[in-house]
């Protein structure tokens, strides 16, 4: 399994942080677990989801997501999952 790590910066946007918690957002394409996370201080938002692989992984986060902030994360990261959910 794959956990994928991606933080967008919203301080560049249009964006805040109040108006993404809003969005009922769904959960990436191919995802099995999403969780948002976010930091109103450093106007960050965030996203850790787990895939079955890394072909899933390269999925693109949520349509409504990049329509709000209007642009891809300013951080993707992969890990190996060590431990099963």
């Amino acid at each position: 399994m794959i956990a994928r790590l991606a933080l967008w910066n919203l301080a560049d946007t249009s964006t805040t942080v109040e108006q993404v918690r809003a969005e009922d957002l769904p959960r990436s394409p191919g995802a099995v677990f999403e969780a948002w996370f976010s930091d109103e201080a450093t106007e960050r938002w965030g996203s850790f989801a787990v895939f079955a692989d890394a072909d899933a992984a390269q999925a693109p986060p949520p349509e409504r997501l990049r329509e709000l902030v209007a642009k891809d994360p300013d951080v993707v990261e992969l890990f190996e999952l060590e431990s099963r959910l």
